[in-house]
């Protein structure tokens, strides 16, 4: 799982916004660099919400992506986020 690249943030969006889409997950964009996401199914205990972020890594020439839970079961979570993180081409 590889959260971190030398990629311009715009690109590594851009990549994010590709993958979140292939696994059906929705977002809505909150400023230049976080989105807000959510997947799963309310009806089945599935729904998670999340943020997605990509930051500067300081002292690093890298960037990283910031990944913070805000509902849904921890389970849920590490299984969208892991799946999302292994699909991302960094």
């Amino acid at each position: 799982m590889k959260t971190t690249s030398s990629m311009d943030p715009d690109d590594m969006m851009r990549e994010i916004q590709k993958v979140l889409d292939a696994n059906n997950g929705h977002y809505e964009q909150k400023e230049r660099f976080l989105l807000f996401c959510v997947h799963g199914d309310a009806q089945q205990d599935g729904l998670v919400r999340w943020e997605m972020e990509v930051c500067k890594l300081p002292g690093l020439s890298l960037n990283g992506v910031r990944v913070k839970r805000i509902s849904g079961t921890s389970t849920a979570f590490k299984n969208i986020a892991s799946k999302i993180a292994n699909e991302l081409k960094l």
